[in-house]
């Protein structure tokens, strides 16, 4: 099979391998994207998760253009693709997006909560903020999504961030696909540090500095 953009396929099945193995997405779903061209995008396809536990092959990808096109693959789009579409096309600093259900992450999300920026890893990204709950799988929530975007835009063109899609999981962006995965990372580890600040500050002669 002569696939185009195959070095790339490679590395997008290594990046979903890890976000299965390392929790940063579970069965119920998760997808991810990157703009590989003028108006080429490779989609991870539907059921990547719940099905195939995120163990994909370079042709599972399919590559489509920003009309939801399938120029190459036989699968079926995620019911997701217009959120990733909507990114990429309109935010050219943008090469990658990533929609995932991270372990420690999915508390703010089943509760509308902001995530503190508490490390250095995400120092300059400020908070993960919260998209209100929008019907999933709705073009309204991916139209919600971008204009959150929107309203970011000067800091979303400059550095990887991330969102919280209320009840349903987090969106983040990066200009590769290396900088989106380490986004999500990051965030992961901003949820875990939240959700442990009881029991560190509970540790006798703690002191814990504020980030400036």
């Amino acid at each position: 099979m002569n696939l185009s953009y195959y070095d790339m396929r490679v590395e997008m099945c290594r990046v979903a391998r890890l976000m299965f193995d390392r929790r940063l997405t579970n069965a119920a779903g998760g997808n991810f994207s990157v703009r590989v061209d003028d108006n080429r995008v490779l989609l991870s396809p539907s059921m990547m998760s719940e099905e195939r536990h995120c163990e994909l092959e370079p042709e599972d990808f399919l590559l489509i253009d920003y009309n939801q096109n399938i120029l190459e693959g036989t699968g079926k789009l995620s019911r997701e693709t217009l959120m990733h579409v909507l990114i990429l096309k309109n935010f050219k600093e943008i090469g990658s997006v990533i929609h995932a259900h991270p372990f420690y992450c999915m508390p703010y999300v089943a509760f509308g909560h902001e995530i503190p920026n508490v490390t250095e890893a995400t120092m300059g990204r400020g908070k993960v903020g919260v998209i209100p709950w929008t019907q999933a799988f709705t073009d309204e929530l991916s139209e919600n999504v971008y204009k959150y975007y929107e309203e970011h835009r000067e800091l979303a063109v400059k550095k990887p961030i991330g969102a919280i899609m209320q009840y349903h999981g987090i969106v983040c962006t990066g200009d590769t696909i290396y900088k989106a995965y380490s986004m999500l990372e990051r965030i992961e580890c901003d949820a875990f540090c939240n959700l442990s600040k009881a029991q560190v500050l509970a540790t006798e002669d703690v002191c814990i500095p504020t980030l400036k």
